[in-house]
């Protein structure tokens, strides 16, 4: 190879590497401009973070104080009327629940069990457990329930059903006294001689009710409305009981201990200026009933006693179931008859040839009545309505059955239950507000922890 080849060759190798060279600088001129920019980029992302929380840290210090007192009182403002907004809407809420509940506490008609689907495939029978207060009486044929009611009055019994319910009760007679008519005996009467004719007898009659005495009219067909009002005057009574006995029936003073109890809060009797015992006979009842449920009447009882063991005209005593609604037995009255006829067994009462079982345990009657779908229906509502009637104690007296009460209605409100139910409800309603708060700072704390972690490295 000749000289200038080997010049030439020098030549090109020296060219190449100084383009290397130079691209090499061009190279690392370029990476020196990137870093640069990347430093430049990072110093004002950290300078524009730094003044914009100084600015507001600047803004912060130098806030007009009326401007921040304003903004706390709009705050506070608007505090109180989301909480008055929600206490006013609840009160008036629980005011018209009030309003509506408490009427359906009071109202007529609700009954818990359902007695018009009762029927009554069993028996007792006190033959076996029990005997005579007159010893004499051992024989007797009769056992007679002489008070009782049906739906006609106050009842829950049907009269079919009462008849068989006191068949179930070991009775094979009974008088029916609904309050004021005579209509739930004749109902009875019809009933027992088309089903069991000549194995029970139903002796119609009425109970004549009002503020001053309950009587049993006895053997009766049509209502004695002579001398019957709320208040009865000792003529009006006496025109009555004359009245019963032109319709040849019999008039009997019912359950004395119950109409003079006194009734609490009150003060005063059940029945109001209730004729003594003596006035009565002077007016021409036939008897007295002195066992009514498990309740003996022992003064009346020691009273007809003696003035029957020394006075020509004899007194009838008698007992009662005075059944409003199934219930234990605890007395029957026995007589001896000829017959198993009204007419023979009223021949033994208008004789005041009567004596009694009684058991103050009473019997083990298996009553078990379903519950009323419509008491179920409206329970929660009336267990509700029973918390509004902790406001207040309503003492309506003595029923009249003539469409009012025998005393005037005491209304006691209880300001302490009141106070605290207000006081219950506004701690609820903030305590309401403050879980609500609470819970919206939690939510806002996790929404800003999650969006913080969606936010990639690089951009922090």
């Amino acid at each position: 190879m000749s000289a200038v080849s080997t010049a030439a060759l020098a030549d090109i190798h020296e060219a190449d590497a100084f383009e290397d060279n130079e691209d090499q600088h061009n190279s690392d001129v370029e990476h020196e401009k990137a870093d640069i920019k990347r430093s430049w980029q990072r110093w004002w992302s950290t300078y524009t973070i730094r003044t914009c929380s100084k600015i507001r840290q600047t803004r912060a210090l130098n806030k007009d104080p009326l401007t921040e007192q304003t903004d706390k009182k709009k705050l506070g403002l608007r505090i109180l009327q989301i909480i008055g907004g929600r206490l006013l809407a609840i009160s008036v809420f629980v005011a018209v629940l009030a309003a509506l509940m408490v009427p359906l506490q009071n109202s007529v008609g609700i009954e818990t069990f359902n007695f018009g689907t009762m029927s009554f495939n069993w028996k007792t029978n006190p033959r076996e457990s029990l005997v005579p207060f007159d010893s004499s009486f051992n024989d007797y044929n009769i056992l007679l329930d002489g008070h009782a009611h049906t739906t006609v009055s106050d009842g829950r019994l049907s009269p079919e059903q009462l008849v068989d319910y006191s068949i179930a009760q070991g009775c094979n007679a009974v008088i029916v006294t609904d309050h004021n008519t005579v209509r739930g005996g004749l109902r009875a009467e019809q009933y027992a001689k088309a089903k069991y004719p000549g194995q029970f007898v139903v002796i119609p009659g009425m109970e004549y009710s009002n503020c001053r005495i309950h009587m049993n009219f006895i053997n009766i067909n049509s209502t004695v409305k002579a001398g019957n009002k709320e208040f009865p005057s000792d003529e009006d009574m006496q025109l009555a009981i004359d009245h019963v006995h032109e319709l040849g029936g019999l008039v009997i003073v019912n359950h004395i201990p119950w109409s003079n109890r006194t009734l609490e809060r009150l003060g005063m009797p059940r029945l109001l200026n209730h004729p003594s015992i003596e006035s009565l006979i002077s007016w021409g009842v036939d008897g007295f009933e002195i066992i009514n449920q498990a309740t003996f009447d022992l003064p009346t009882f020691q009273h007809i006693q003696a003035r029957n063991s020394s006075s020509g005209r004899p007194l009838i005593l008698i007992t009662g179931s005075d059944v409003h609604k199934p219930n234990t037995a605890f007395a029957w009255t026995v007589l001896r008859t000829e017959s198993l006829s009204k007419e023979a067994i009223m021949e033994e009462i208008q004789n005041a040839r009567t004596s009694f079982l009684f058991d103050p345990t009473g019997n083990r009657a298996q009553i078990i009545p379903g519950y009323s779908s419509r008491y179920l229906a409206l329970a929660p509502l009336i267990e509700l309505a029973d918390y509004f009637s902790t406001f207040y104690d309503r003492y309506s007296g003595q029923y009249s059955f003539h469409g009012t009460h025998c005393q005037r209605d005491i209304v006691d409100f209880h300001s302490l239950s009141v106070g605290c139910f207000v006081v219950y409800l506004v701690a609820g309603v903030l305590l309401f507000e403050l879980v609500y708060q609470m819970l919206g700072l939690a939510a806002s704390f996790v929404k800003q922890r999650i969006k913080q972690r969606g936010i990639p490295a690089s951009h922090t």
